[in-house]
């Protein structure tokens, strides 16, 4: 049973440490060398007219995270959680291939091509907003949607084209 513990804490504790990769990667990275190839600012990959056409509502400037590599844009200048909000989070090559790979068998992968070299979704349970993360060279990054709202706004569907475009727009800028 002693052996148990551990695997039971990391299975119960992965989805909740996942959820907050955006919050995450700022303070690990911070933490870290600057990655060798790696993406310029996140703040730099979208602009406010990329957000604002994603959201459907007018997009206020990104706003850096503690250091470059993640980036917020909202329709609200606090970022509120009940407003509509674009994450962008810019990761190592490592991270881009644990992410490929999730150790939760809930967590699915969906592959995505013609976005930079290599592309895809991950899409968790109980209908949560997914990501998608991309890759081209050796720079990679992700972005997701995020409402506070309820009810959402848009469909999981609806917020998978969305990112896809957003992620296009954002490796013409790599």
């Amino acid at each position: 049973m002693r052996a148990q513990l551990p695997i039971i804490s990391i299975v119960t504790l992965l989805p909740l440490w996942l959820s907050t990769a955006p919050l995450r990667s700022v303070a690990l990275s911070s933490l870290a060398p600057p990655m060798q190839g790696a993406a310029p600012p996140a703040c730099t990959l979208l602009s406010p007219a990329d957000v604002t056409k994603a959201l459907e509502k007018p997009s206020q400037p990104g706003k850096q995270f503690m250091d470059e590599t993640g980036c917020i844009w909202s329709d609200d200048p606090a970022a509120s959680d009940s407003s509509r909000r674009v994450a962008v989070n810019t990761h190592s090559l490592r991270s881009f291939n644990f992410a490929s790979h999730p150790a939760i068998t809930t967590i699915k992968i969906e592959s995505v091509s013609g976005i930079g070299d290599e592309a895809f979704y991950q899409i968790y349970p109980n209908n949560q907003s997914p990501f998608i993360w991309v890759r081209k060279g050796n720079s990679t990054f992700s972005i997701r949607i995020l409402t506070g709202a309820k009810p959402r706004p848009f469909t999981i569907d609806q917020e998978k084209s969305k990112e896809a475009v957003l992620a296009k727009a954002a490796v013409s800028k790599l």
